[in-house]
């Protein structure tokens, strides 16, 4: 972890103005500079950046934050990787923890490793093999250097190569460097061309390594580094280090399955592409895709395993609210190979011809089920409700339902009574439920507003508040979300000097870009109006509270409960009471 007063240290040293103009133009507004805003599209500047308060904030989109959630937001990184970016600038070095240097050792013995299988590639006589296959894949001397390509020798000269650099073995070891046998520690890669796997930020994280020719002696084509400390294949993209601007160019990505597969199209001049390292698509790598574009093209190999990859992104896909189309490759090929064999025209003709997810799916059900009889109709209607319910969108839903009820010869009505019969409607995450409800621009009371500026600038103020509150009396769930992360952290007097030392401290998005939008606008410190505030919320408290015991009655009435009964009335005759006293 990255100390909490270097973190600090990089905010005071950090000029927000000097920043923001180092990435697009400023234009001073009286106290404020402002701009078009870089993280969506407008005519008329709203993204302003205030040097007293040292935030920036996009009246058009709620975009807000200090240094630190700029560099995340348009640098496309996390929390950590920002703060390592603004260090850099400043030239200073980040004093890990212990376990973070420990980490550093395995990007420094993974890195070399990798200079060394490139060095062996180049220069070694063994190698050349590895060199004319490359060759004979269109892949040149530009490419393999580009994407640092390389050769394993294995006979140690990797193991014998880092001890000497100073690693010792537990860290090559963890770094999926070596593996241990009977009689000491061997190179786990041998005499296979090298592809190295990099972080979106360039650094080498693990390896893909090919055999030149299939083994007689039944060795897999193509292993993999073992995931570890630095390494989980579910969190990355094959390439996107190298394609990430290209992505943002086009809004699009397209994506792949294998190492070459991505390679090949790029070295043709398709950068827009990325690799999900021989899985499905995973949770964690939509995620990385989002920060770049919300449009995807599914280009997976046309067999059955290739089709059930392709069904499971596309679910997971649009539960993300992403957008997606899909490629079908001609029969024997992937990506790699139609490229090669049919060139760069043909292969963006088959691009082109890229289906959207219902036409796709619903071809490969009619393949296999009988769309005539009963039970085919009904497997696949409820096969291609369970993919359009994924989406959010309820117009998306009634059109794409409409469409399969065309298709079945079957009415509306009856799908969408199938579909909750199904339960389809509550298929989605909790989380993905959760983070969609959390939204900057839903309109706060000015009562609420109030609180959570004393809250965020006066540590006595938020005492009252946590005595006095409970997250529930605030309207929107973004605001509780806040209010619950304040009332259960504790935070130093230094902070509620200056306000955006919280930014630096909450990595969480939403609630940054709430303090954010509370900082910036022209609300009255009064502690009058802080106190009337506060009453204002307890009083809203007591009328919910007079409201529920209303309904409460009604059931008891219904039931004939008296005691219950008599036992409501009494309170809400108490809350009654209390109302009018206030």
């Amino acid at each position: 972890m990255i100390p909490e007063e270097f973190i600090n240290e990089i905010q005071a040293k950090t000029d927000i103005v000097e920043l923001i103009a180092s990435y697009i133009p400023l234009k001073r507004m009286g106290r404020n500079f402002k701009t078009l805003c870089p993280f969506h599209n407008e005519k008329t500047p709203s993204f302003f950046v205030s040097p007293q308060k040292q935030i920036f904030h996009c009246f058009g989109c709620g975009e807000g934050g200090g240094v630190i959630q700029f560099v995340m937001l348009y640098e496309k990184v996390t929390f950590p990787e920002a703060v390592e970016i603004l260090a850099k600038k400043l030239g200073l070095e980040i004093p890990y923890q212990k376990a973070d240097k420990n980490k550093i050792l395995l990007y420094e013995a993974v890195a070399e490793a990798s200079n060394f299988f490139h060095k062996t590639l180049l220069e070694n006589k063994e190698a050349k093999e590895a060199l004319k296959y490359l060759s004979k894949r269109n892949i040149d001397m530009d490419i393999i250097k580009k994407f640092q390509i390389g050769y394993s020798l294995g006979k140690n000269t990797l193991l014998d190569y880092l001890r000497k650099k100073g690693f010792s073995i537990d860290t090559l070891e963890k770094a999926s460097l070596v593996i241990p046998q009977k009689d000491g520690y061997r190179d786990l890669f041998c005499a296979r061309i090298m592809f190295p796997i990099f972080d979106v930020r360039g650094r080498v994280l693990a390896f893909g390594a090919r055999l030149l020719a299939d083994d007689i002696s039944g060795a897999p084509k193509y292993i993999n580094s073992f995931e570890g400390p630095l390494y989980s294949k579910r969190e990355h993209l094959f390439g996107l280090n190298f394609s990430k601007d290209d992505i943002l160019k086009n809004d699009c990505v397209i994506v792949v399955e294998g190492y070459l597969d991505m390679i090949t199209p790029f070295a043709y001049g398709i950068r827009n592409i990325v690799a999900s390292l021989g899985t499905a698509l995973t949770l964690e790598q939509i995620r990385l895709i989002k920060r770049y574009t919300l449009n995807v093209i599914l280009l997976f190999d046309s067999d059955s395993a290739g089709q059930n990859a392709t069904g499971r992104a596309i679910d997971l896909l649009l539960e993300n609210e992403l957008n997606v189309g899909i490629v079908t490759l001609p029969a024997g090929y992937d990506p790699d190979a139609l490229i090669r064999s049919k060139g760069k025209e043909y292969f963006f003709k088959i691009l082109e011809q890229k289906k959207d997810f219902f036409d796709y799916k619903l071809n490969i059900l009619k393949n296999t089920h009988d769309i005539d009889s009963i039970t085919g109709k009904t497997s696949i209607a409820n096969s291609m409700l369970s993919t359009i319910y994924k989406l959010k969108s309820e117009i998306q839903r009634y059109e794409y339902v409409r469409k399969l009820a065309d298709v079945l010869k079957i009415k509306e009505e009856v799908l969408i009574a199938e579909a909750r019969k199904l339960n389809f409607n509550n298929l989605h995450s909790k989380e993905s439920i959760e983070s969609y409800s959390l939204n900057i621009n839903q309109p706060l009371t000015f009562t609420e507003k109030i609180i959570l500026k004393f809250m965020f600038t006066n540590k006595k103020a938020l005492l009252i508040a946590k005595k006095n509150l409970r997250e529930d009396d605030f309207s929107v769930p973004l605001v509780r979300k806040t209010v619950s992360y304040f009332f259960n952290t504790h935070f130093e007097d230094e902070f509620f000097s200056s306000p955006t030392k919280f930014l630096g401290l909450i990595q969480d998005k939403e609630i940054s870009r709430l303090i954010v939008k509370i900082l910036m606008e022209d609300i009255p410190l009064d502690k009058e109006l802080f106190k009337s505030s506060i009453l204002k919320l307890l009083k809203n408290r007591t009328k919910n509270f007079k409201e529920k015991l209303k309904e409460e009655i009604k059931s008891a009435e219904k039931t004939g409960d008296k005691s219950r009964l008599k036992f409501l009335i009494e309170q809400y005759d108490k809350v009654t009471s209390e109302l009018k006293n206030e």
